[in-house]
């Protein structure tokens, strides 16, 4: 069955996460810190006058830090994408968003892979795109962390 996807990179790999749970995308320029946050989270951002907890995904996902990210090049040309975990806002830190793709042939992740955001591969012709799911990438723990920061 197909479904369509947001791809986006972190580093130089590419993820996708499904549309529907994909609530906006946008530029931010500004973060605000709040002290003693979990690693991961990298502030607060202003979306139309509503403070969203944002998740540095290269952080939380483990991944290679190639982007540039702490710098003020890469501050100023951030995207998040706007979802939803719990009823509540979070955005999602990638470097870049590439497209909207139409995936017909998403396959499961094999057993060696345990992490339970990953939803599944899509093994296309030039590229692998690597589907995730943004409410298994929190803990219930992180859940209550950010509910108590906004």
């Amino acid at each position: 069955m197909a479904e369509q996807a947001v791809i986006f990179t972190l580093g130089e790999e590419e993820y996708g996460m499904p549309i529907e749970v994909v609530r906006e995308i946008t530029h931010f320029r500004e973060v605000r810190s709040i002290p003693q946050a979990p690693p991961y989270f990298h502030g607060l951002i202003n979306i139309r006058g509503q403070a969203v907890p944002l998740i540095n995904l290269h952080i939380r996902l483990d991944i290679g830090n190639n982007s540039g990210f702490g710098t003020n090049e890469a501050e100023n040309n951030s995207f998040a994408l706007i979802t939803e975990v719990n009823k509540k806002s979070v955005g999602f830190e990638v470097d870049k968003v590439l497209e909207v793709l139409t995936l017909d042939n998403v396959i499961p992740p094999p057993p060696l892979i345990k992490a339970p955001y990953i939803r599944g591969l899509v093994n296309l012709p030039d590229r692998i795109i690597i589907l995730i799911i943004p409410e298994f990438i929190l803990e219930e723990g992180d859940l209550g962390i950010l509910n108590d920061l906004v």
